[in-house]
Parts: structure tokens; C-alpha cells; sequence
């Protein structure tokens, strides 16, 4: 394999005698720019671009050994071109002064060099929470011709240990960012690939990373999971790793970890779907660097089928014969019908239907089309929402509790086509009672109409930045579903969210509602996405959390689910 060397250009750039103590110039070595400072310690050569925003440094400020850009204030020491005050350096090149000439002589780095620079760079971007250098380091390593998975991987292992209490949103929104890589060309590839890692930073940011215990394969995993043992599911996992445990084995105890409790109001089974996926990506060796953190997620996830609302629900689950579901012929075989009927059923119902959706699968659907009815009911949930509670600070409901009937739902039909089982057919009971879940403020309040009827013609991402939701739906009811799909996915990164768990729910919105959409033949999904999306939304959450302290702290009562 051939060595990639530096292309050297050397450059005689002024007369020594020409720049005095204290000024600056610039000048051109072959077709790179540079500025020339003569301070006290010598004469110095930089990059008169500042790696900031490309302002020239020559235009700035020399005070001693110090160019302060004064665009932005960054800082930068001449001898070396390290930042004293700023995100990352600028280059710095070898200077010569030969018989009153003074020679810069500049070193093209290679892209093994580029690389060696870039990786720690990008690392010391993240843990500072610097998005400007995040984007700058992403774009200069694209350039290079790294691949989009290997710098998302870079982010998630560093970050993946820091994570409070396990991997959440920032990995399953990583997930998402990178399978949207291909929506983009070339350098337009920074977007997804920064939006991933700047929800990672700043979800890791000053925290301290967890240390994993040594692999013990001798400890069953599922039992310490179940036992709340984090040492004891991590130890387990990294020994079976160790082991050369395949990914469906592994995949299969992660399936049935989340099957067992409805973990974390529903995120436990959407991590494992999203983390799974992601390894798809990255490769399966990587996995021993991920999914301790998503076995820590699980351990401390919330179990809310033992919470007092859910107890009903689970009654009637466990006395489900779950094998005969999982043994029932899909929609596909059948002549089953029966999904408007279904999905009015989950719309209307004043408890959870389980009985009628474990009839539903035995007379015909099938489990998939379960999960269809389940994801159509939730989509016409979220087009019917009241948005006029959405920024109702004494609110406890909003978009985001619905979204996650429709992305669970989608979580809970990847575990039913990996592995058809009698846990994953519980999964997608699980499934159906968040859609009924979904509609506790309408049983307090009544439902709401559904979006009037808008113009089907114009440009949907226009629709959606301006607030048109009338036109946004319409425009999703009536365009090719992978086109308006593609759209969506592609909004979903703009900056329209101001918080990061806003733009990761939107994120992790429009990828499931375009899948779902592809899997239903519906644009029901989509349309509620993009209504959802043009929609007011209530983006931080500090008045709510003050109202609720305040009442707590007053009253000693919880608030009103």
C-alpha cells in the first residue's frame, strides 16, 4: 500500500525588513493564504483563514503573541496557532528567514494526517458541546472521504458511557440521523451526521462515564435485568459477546427484556428497536460498545405495567393465550376486513380493548394487522389532537405522549418480523393499549375536529416552516408516500425544534410514520407527521416544571395524569 505524502509549497513572502515588530501582513504560498506576524519571539505564519468562519485573521488584531479575530474575539497563540480563546486551532506553517527573505513553507496534511488531527478534535467538540466545530470537523472528515457511520460511531462510543442512566433519545435520534444520510449528497451529508452528535453532546455533556464490569457469562440476563442488577446484565452481556454470541441471540434477550414490562411509557422497546438498527449500520462488532448502555437503560426503566392506570390492562393480558396469537395466520392470508371497524374500536373505547384485538388476531388479522390498525388509530389520534393544549403551560398531555403510540408501534412490529413469537405478540397488545392511552384527554374533554380541508398543491416543507397545517396535511394526504416521506424525514432536521427532545421526536416521528405508511399503504401516518410538524408545539418545559413544583410544594399532590 503506497504512502500518502504532504505536498510541500515554499514561498518567499516579504523582506524581513519590511514588517516591523507588532504587524502583519498577508500573503500567498502557492494558492494557500496565509498571515505573517512579527512579534518578539520571531516571525510566524498561519492560516489567514480563522477556523471559525473563514474571516481573515490579517483584519484582526496583533497584541503581543496573541491574533485576536476580531469577527468573534477567538484568540490564537503565534507560535503555534493553538486557541486560547475559541473552539479549535488554525494551522500553523514553518517560517525561514534567509539573507533578508523571509520563506513560509506549507504543508498540505495528507488524509491519514487529516484524519489523526480530526478524530480528537471532533471528540474534544463533543464533550464541550461546540456545534459549530462538531459541523466543521463532520464536513472536513466527509471530505476526506470517511464514511458517515464511522463519525456517528465516534460520538456514540465516546458519548455512550456518559449517558445518565443508559442510552436514550440521543441514540435512537443518531439512529435515525444516520439512515437519513442518503436522503443528501456529498458535503449536505454534514446535516444528519451533526444533527446525530449534537444531540449526543448534549445529552453527555459533563458527565461521568460508567464503568462496566468485567464479562461474566455465567449470569443469566435476563434475570438481572429483571432484578434491576445493572453489573450483573452488563457482566452477563459482555461475557456472551466475548463469547462470540451471535447478534439474533443477543437481539432475541433485548426483545424479550422489553415484552416482559412496558418499560419507560414505551421508549424500552423503541431503544432496543433503534439500537439494533443502528448496529445494522455500524456493524455487529461495535456492539460490545453499545448496548451495555442500553442493558443500563432497561435495568432502570420505569415498569409501568405496574403502575395503578395500567393494572386492568395487564389483567386482561395475562390471561391472553399468547401462543395462539403468535400461532395466528397473518392479514395476508386471510380475508380479514375488519381494520376500520378495529381501529374505531381503539378510538372509542373507554378501557384498553385488549379482548377485542386478541379477536381480532385470532378471526383474521394477524398480529401485523394489529399493529396496522394500532398505528392508523394513533395517526388519526394525532390529526385530531387539540392543539390548543399544546401550550397550555398547566397541560400534563401534549404531541409528544401521542407520538409515541405511533413509534412504539413501529417497535413493536421490527421485534414482531425479527422474531414472531408469544413476546412479541404481547408487545403488540402493549402496543394497543398506548393507543388507548393516547386518548386520555379526550376522554376528559371531548375530541376535537379533524384538520379542515387545505390546498393539496404547493411545497410541503414551505407549508410546514410557515404554520400552514391545513395545507401541510393536504398536501401529505395527496403526494406519492415515498416522496412525502422523504420531505418529512428531511424537515425533521431543520432547526424548526428548538429543544433537543422536540427535534428528536420529530426525527424519530417522521422516519416511523414514513415506514409505517410504506407498511400500511396509508398516508394516514404521514399526514399526522406533518401535522405535527406545522403545528404550534411547546418546545421547553421550564413554566410547566415550575407549576408543578409550585403545586407540589403547596399542596403535596402529584399532577393529574
Amino acid at each position: 500500500m503506497a504512502i500518502e505524502t504532504s505536498p510541500i509549497v515554499r514561498a518567499s513572502v516579504c523582506r524581513f525588513s519590511d514588517i516591523s515588530v507588532g504587524e502583519m501582513k498577508m500573503a500567498k504560498v502557492g494558492d494557500h493564504r496565509v498571515v505573517v506576524a512579527h512579534t518578539e519571539s520571531g516571525i510566524h505564519a498561519l492560516d489567514n483563514a480563522c477556523p471559525h468562519q473563514g474571516y481573515g485573521l490579517v483584519t484582526g488584531d496583533l497584541q503581543g503573541e496573541l491574533i485576536t479575530c476580531q469577527w468573534h474575539n477567538w484568540k490564537f497563540c503565534v507560535s503555534d496557532g493553538s486557541a486560547l480563546v475559541g473552539e479549535e486551532a488554525v494551522r500553523s506553517h514553518r517560517v525561514e528567514v534567509v539573507d533578508d527573505e523571509v520563506w513560509v513553507e506549507v504543508a498540505t496534511p495528507t488524509r491519514q494526517e487529516l484524519r489523526k488531527e480530526l478524530w480528537p478534535s471532533l471528540g474534544r467538540a463533543i464533550d464541550a458541546d461546540y456545534r459549530g466545530q462538531i459541523a466543521r470537523d463532520t464536513a472536513r472528515l466527509l471530505e476526506i472521504g470517511v464514511e458517515p457511520a464511522d463519525i456517528v460511531w465516534h460520538g456514540l462510543k465516546l458519548a455512550a458511557p456518559k449517558a445518565d442512566y443508559g442510552v436514550g433519545h440521543e441514540m435512537a435520534s443518531a439512529a435515525d440521523c444516520l439512515a437519513s444520510v442518503d436522503l443528501f449528497d456529498g458535503l449536505d451529508r454534514t446535516l444528519p451526521i451533526a444533527h446525530a452528535l449534537a444531540g449526543i453532546s448534549e445529552s453527555t455533556r459533563g458527565r461521568p462515564a460508567y464503568v462496566v464490569p468485567p464479562g461474566d457469562p455465567s449470569v443469566d440476563f435476563q434475570e438481572a435485568t429483571e432484578s434491576e442488577d445493572v453489573d450483573g446484565a452488563v457482566a452477563s452481556l459482555l461475557g456472551a459477546l466475548a463469547e462470540g454470541t451471535d447478534s439474533e441471540t443477543v437481539r432475541s434477550w433485548f426483545i424479550d427484556v422489553v415484552s416482559t414490562h412496558h418499560l419507560s411509557y414505551g421508549h424500552g422497546a423503541i431503544y432496543v428497536q433503534k439500537a439494533f438498527e443502528l448496529l445494522d449500520q455500524v456493524g455487529w462488532e461495535r456492539a460490545e460498545d453499545l448496548l451495555p448502555y442500553l442493558a443500563t437503560s432497561l435495568v432502570y426503566g420505569t415498569r409501568e405495567d405496574t403502575l395503578p392506570y395500567m393494572v386492568k390492562a395487564i389483567n386482561a393480558i395475562e390471561c391472553v393465550d399468547l401462543e395462539a396469537m403468535a400461532a395466528a395466520a397473518d392479514r395476508a392470508d386471510s380475508r380479514w376486513d375488519g381494520g376500520a371497524d378495529l381501529r374505531e374500536v381503539l378510538l372509542s373505547s373507554e378501557e384498553a380493548p385488549i379482548e377485542a384485538c386478541v379477536n381480532a388476531v385470532l378471526g383474521g388479522a394477524g398480529v401485523a394487522g394489529l399493529l396496522d390498525s394500532v398505528s392508523l388509530a394513533v395517526s388519526e389520534r394525532l390529526l385530531r389532537y387539540d392543539s390548543a393544549f399544546e401550550l397550555d403551560p398547566r397541560s400534563e398531555f401534549g404531541w409528544l405522549d401521542i407520538s409515541h403510540g405511533l413509534t412504539y408501534s413501529r417497535a413493536a412490529r421490527w421485534a414482531w418480523d425479527h422474531m414472531p413469537s408469544p413476546s412479541t405478540a404481547r408487545l403488540a397488545l402493549f402496543a394497543a393499549f398506548l393507543c388507548f392511552d393516547t386518548g386520555r384527554l379526550e376522554r376528559r374533554t371531548g375530541v376535537a375536529e379533524m384538520p379542515s380541508a387545505g390546498s393539496p398543491d404547493g411545497d410541503l416543507v414551505d407549508a410546514i416552516k410557515h404554520g400552514r397545517v391545513d395545507d401541510a396535511v393536504a398536501i401529505a394526504a395527496t403526494g406519492e408516500i415515498e416522496e412525502v416521506g422523504r420531505v418529512l424525514r428531511m424537515a425533521a432536521l431543520s432547526d424548526a425544534a428548538g429543544s433537543f427532545i422536540v427535534s428528536a421526536h420529530l426525527v424519530k416521528m417522521a422516519t416511523a410514520s414514513w415506514e409505517e405508511a410504506v407498511t400500511t399503504s396509508s398516508s394516514l401516518p404521514l399526514m399526522a407527521t406533518a401535522r405535527l410538524a406545522a403545528s404550534p408545539r411547546r418546545e421547553r418545559f421550564v413554566e410547566r416544571a415550575a407549576i408543578e413544583a409550585v403545586r407540589f410544594v403547596g399542596s403535596g399532590t402529584p399532577p393529574l395524569r
